[in-house]
């Protein structure tokens, strides 16, 4: 698989993975009448036509404000954010052959290019906390119209005095995980400076979103492209287009989209010799904990050639380092395991398949799935079925949290949560040397029991091989002694 990786492209992938590299430099090209859509962005149009505008892209955020708001500041800055980023005031008509294209509204002269911050004042609710998580429950059920407004949505609600909700929501067309934290770090910049401490310290902006959009699509057809597509042909030639898991309930023909939540937690003995081997295999703890993963995935399904989705950041250039908008790509990491290997050689497999998917990340997910005609189903993921993602630096602090003068800020969950996938996996570690996370899995298959004995045969399936990665895929144990107690003791009572 990775036979044409050169030694300059695997470091240089090394260093990407590490968050070393920087990306390209190079001016955007001239923008047309009509941008076109990027590829990904091009294929969740698509589903929000035919799902008739569902609810699974939309994307949701809320902080509970405690302190002497100025709220005046506040909507200044939310309209300061909007005026500077055009991918927040785009819309997405057809032309007169269907085909979607990029509308940018003015955020002066046309009114929905300016984006109102909604008040609500809930401190007459007998229960104002209550109140606010209804109304952010409906906020993120709002239904946009992505062919006439722009995709977000700015709410506030007043719970008392020196208490606010401040609720975001972003149709997933026009935002990823970066994007977060870069509008959530300049709402706080243009909040700090519009309540008296100067100007905002933010960069002018050399590209927006369309610049991006119109350069991936200038990709395709070139000598590149076509090897990168010729790489992807080759490493999922023997992965299987489905992973099916074994699940509680029949799968829908119309996905709910609705997920619950498992709590995932290596410790922190475990996780330092999981770092230990990952060092001593020249990977990084993402690799040894997807491996990991991989090695569980098929002992659940008893499929020895898979892929699992893991993310890319998409921001290859330097221009489109501050711009939120979606830029993450889906990669999809195929392994064969059909020879029962070491769990240290499942490692190595593991690091070999990211470096190559990165080196080779110029091909958009929606590329990969074209060309590799799975049999297309509304009620499942195209080619991944499940994700992976282990962020490095999510050491107990958050991004993505507002920084305002005066006022404490922290999340503020309705408790909607929503997975496109089967299951997916959300791990980073933390300052105690813990791993910590979650699994979201979809409702509509599983029950809460049964993704809990999952997260638990994860953990056990880590403990295990940090132990002894000599161990091979059939031999790690993935039952605690308590759950070969249990199981032992209900074979008894069903053969006694």
């Amino acid at each position: 698989m990775t036979g044409n990786l050169s030694d300059a492209a695997r470091v240089l992938m090394e260093r990407r993975l590490a968050g070393l590299s920087a990306p390209i430099r190079e001016a955007p090209a001239p923008r047309p009448e009509r941008p076109p859509l990027a590829p990904a962005q091009r294929r969740l149009w698509f589903i929000h036509q035919l799902t008739q505008g569902g609810l699974a892209y939309n994307v949701p955020t809320a902080y509970r404000l405690r302190g002497p708001l100025d709220t005046e500041a506040l909507e200044r800055a939310v309209h300061l954010v909007v005026r500077r980023h055009e991918v927040l005031r785009t819309c997405y008509p057809a032309d007169e052959e269907g085909e979607p294209f990029q509308r940018v509204l003015d955020a002066d002269a046309d009114a929905r290019g300016r984006t109102p911050v909604a008040r609500h004042d809930l401190g007459s609710a007998p229960d104002p906390v209550a109140a606010a998580l209804r109304l952010a429950g409906e906020e993120a059920d709002h239904r946009f119209r992505l062919d006439t407004e722009g995709p977000l949505r700015v709410w506030l609600a007043r719970l008392g005095p020196d208490d606010h909700v401040l609720g975001i929501v972003v149709h997933h067309i026009a935002f990823d995980r970066e994007s977060l934290a870069i509008l959530a770090g300049e709402l706080s910049a243009a909040y700090r400076a519009g309540t008296g401490a100067g100007a905002p310290e933010l960069p002018p902006l050399e590209a927006q979103y369309a610049d991006f959009a119109l350069w991936q699509n200038g990709l395709a057809g070139t000598a590149e492209y076509e090897r990168e597509l010729g790489f992807w042909r080759e490493a999922l030639d023997r992965v299987a287009p489905v992973l099916e898991l074994p699940a509680d309930h029949e799968r829908p023909k119309e996905p709910t989209y609705r997920a619950g939540e498992a709590a995932i937690l290596v410790d922190a003995e475990t996780a330092d010799r999981l770092r230990a081997l990952s060092a001593e295999r020249g990977a990084s703890l993402f690799m040894t904990c997807l491996a990991a993963f991989q090695g569980l995935l098929s002992r659940y399904t008893g499929v020895t050639g898979l892929a699992v989705g893991c993310p890319v950041n998409g921001r290859m250039k330097v221009a489109y380092e501050g711009l939120i908008g979606f830029f993450a790509n889906s990669l999809p990491i195929g392994v064969r395991l059909d020879d029962d290997p070491a769990f240290g050689t499942m490692v190595d497999r593991a690091r070999e398949a990211l470096l190559s998917a990165h080196a080779h990340q110029n091909v958009p997910f929606d590329r990969i799935v074209r060309e590799l005609s799975p049999v297309r189903d509304l009620s499942r993921n195209p080619l991944v079925q499940v994700w992976f993602d282990l962020d490095a630096g999510a050491t107990g602090t958050a991004a993505d949290l507002l920084d305002l003068p005066g006022v404490s800020a922290e999340y503020f969950a309705e408790g909607r949560v929503r997975t496109r996938f089967d299951a997916e996996t959300h791990l980073g570690e933390r300052a105690d040397g813990t791993v910590a996370g979650r699994l979201l899995y979809a409702r509509d298959l599983f029950e809460a029991a049964t993704a809990e004995a999952f997260c638990e045969h994860y953990t056990n399936f880590l403990a295990a091989v940090a132990a002894d990665p000599e161990l091979r895929l059939s031999r790690v144990p993935i039952f605690s002694a308590r759950q070969r107690s249990t199981l032992l003791d209900d074979w008894s009572v069903g053969t006694g």
